[in-house]
């Protein structure tokens, strides 16, 4: 798995812009639910499934609340699974590694 912090729009829409499966971790500071998916994300990274997957942290102290206002984002953390752009499922709040796993082996 590998994990990137993305720091603008142009960086966020050119990973958008692959075929590859992408999980998009919406979060921000000081959001305990946020540190767990952090912790879930440590022991996914683990599984078999993990290689299958880029993982893109965008952070809203960074991006923006319009920017997280487009992306019909209204909590975090929120997780979204893209391919080619294409947004695939949306899970909200605290995910724990098994879920993560099981959204991608469906939709990979």
């Amino acid at each position: 798995m590998t994990s990137i912090e993305i720091k603008s729009l142009e960086e966020f829409q050119n990973h958008m812009a692959s075929e590859e499966l992408v999980y998009v971790d919406f979060w921000k500071d000081n959001c305990p639910n946020c540190k767990m998916l952090d912790l879930s994300f440590q022991e996914f990274n683990n599984s078999a499934q993990a290689e299958k997957v880029k993982v893109l942290k965008v952070k809203l102290e960074e991006m923006g609340e319009n920017f997280f206002f487009e992306q019909d984002i209204r909590q975090t953390p929120t997780l979204v699974l893209y391919k080619g752009g294409e947004e695939l499922t949306r899970l909200n709040g605290f995910i724990p590694p098994n879920k993560i796993e099981e959204i991608l082996e469906q939709n990979a």
